[in-house]
């Protein structure tokens, strides 16, 4: 990093730059037709180590990956029709989606940690006390509870390490780049922790409570989000870099872009963070009003998508112009799953959708195929292997975790 970002700047929120504040909107009437979908499968796979924007086929944290832009670049995922491979009852309270990596679906279900078998469904192992979803690395699940993060072998469950904490406020889903530190929040301190032990690497004191989950930033930066309606972009050893005062609390955590922070709050708005590069540049791009955006934005090929309002919004990342609206039904506990071309979205039913027919996303979207079930469908759906991992309604006020391909 510059030596120059050793301390935070502050662009507050009543010099706010709001430069694209949805000039252009259109809500989808027409019914164009979807572009066929490239092959399945990727001749390279990104290398996990060095790969922030997009996962390599786990969905292996909160917002698939350490940049949260919910986007697998393995080329794989069922695009034409799905059938169910296996279900597993869950209750109706989960907040959750769940996370998939190497083989095993790990789901919070109303604070218990259930895992399953992917193949299956077969439950391999459970955990008490757990308020958000876990972080996989290297077959290692770092999970959250009421008060500590715990290392467990993600195979069995088995214990490795916990580290408590002495402050008040639960503990956030850590975020990671290449495994080098986990950097998770703890009430109102930013905590870095040596992942082969827990230890303590350094300690920052913010305002407000932090949200899950940090995303990664270039690779050297983590950007945190309060429910005071603070951003902090902060570096690897802890030292400030960038920090905004956003007019309202935000509702999710922000997603990393190559040059710019994604974030929804509470005024209906959704914001572009921008990093101009000086210590006096901590500017908001733009703003569009989405409406409550509540469980994470999506970031593929300069779109940014994210359900609010009942609507899955696409916009321009550089500018906030609206390309495509889309109804999803009354159900806001779904975010937007990208792979394969491919966008894979909750709401009333489960939708796969072409973003971009013709190549041009203010022409979209194009349906693939939809599957309705008894009732809502989310929180989720995932992408993993090929396979969607969806929560649904599957009966009169019963639901369950399906693995559809």
């Amino acid at each position: 990093m510059p030596s120059r970002r050793t301390f935070l700047t502050t662009a507050v929120a009543g010099n706010l730059a709001l430069t694209g504040c949805s000039a252009l909107s259109r809500t989808a009437t027409s019914t164009p037709e979807p572009d066929d979908p490239p092959p399945s499968g990727v001749d390279e796979l990104p290398d996990p180590d060095g790969h922030v924007a997009g996962a390599t086929g786990d969905w292996s944290t909160f917002g698939c990956n350490a940049a949260n832009t919910r986007a697998v670049a393995d080329g794989e995922a069922p695009v034409d029709v799905v059938s169910e491979r296996w279900r597993v009852e869950v209750s109706g309270f989960t907040q959750h989606e769940p996370v998939v990596a190497d083989g095993r679906v790990y789901q919070t279900d109303h604070r218990t940690l259930r895992v399953f078998d992917a193949a299956d469904g077969t439950e391999l192992w459970t955990l008490e006390d757990v308020w958000a979803s876990p972080l996989l690395w290297n077959d290692v699940a770092y999970v959250p509870t009421r008060g500590g993060l715990q290392a467990l072998e993600a195979a069995t469950g088995e214990r490795l390490w916990v580290r408590e904490f002495d402050t008040p406020g639960r503990v956030t889903t850590p975020a990671t780049y290449a495994g080098r530190r986990l950097v998770c929040g703890a009430g109102e301190q930013v905590v870095a922790l040596d992942p082969a032990d827990g230890a303590v690497e350094w300690r920052r004191q913010v305002y407000g409570r932090l949200l899950d989950h940090p995303a990664v930033f270039m690779g050297y930066g983590f950007a945190l989000a309060t429910e005071a309606g603070e951003v902090y972009l902060l570096e690897e050893n802890g030292m400030g870099w960038r920090r905004w005062q956003l007019p309202a609390p935000p509702m999710c955590p922000p997603t990393a872009g190559p040059d710019s922070l994604y974030i929804s709050c509470q005024d209906a708005q959704t914001y572009a963070l921008m990093d101009e590069g000086t210590t006096s540049d901590a500017t908001t791009d733009w703003t569009t009003d989405t409406g409550w955006i509540k469980h994470g934005i999506g970031l593929v090929d300069g779109i940014v998508l994210g359900v609010g309002s009942q609507e899955l919004h696409a916009l321009d990342s550089e500018t906030g112009d609206r390309y495509w609206t889309y109804a999803t039904g009354d159900w806001i506990r779904t975010a937007p799953a990208y792979g394969r071309d491919t966008v894979f979205v909750g709401g009333d039913r489960l939708r796969a959708l072409d973003p971009t027919p013709g190549d041009d996303p203010a022409d979209g979207p194009a349906l693939r195929f939809e599957r309705a079930f008894a009732g809502r469908v989310g929180p989720g759906p995932v992408l993993d292997d090929g396979v969607l991992y969806v929560i649904a309604e599957v009966d009169d006020e019963t639901y369950a975790l399906l693995a559809l391909e």
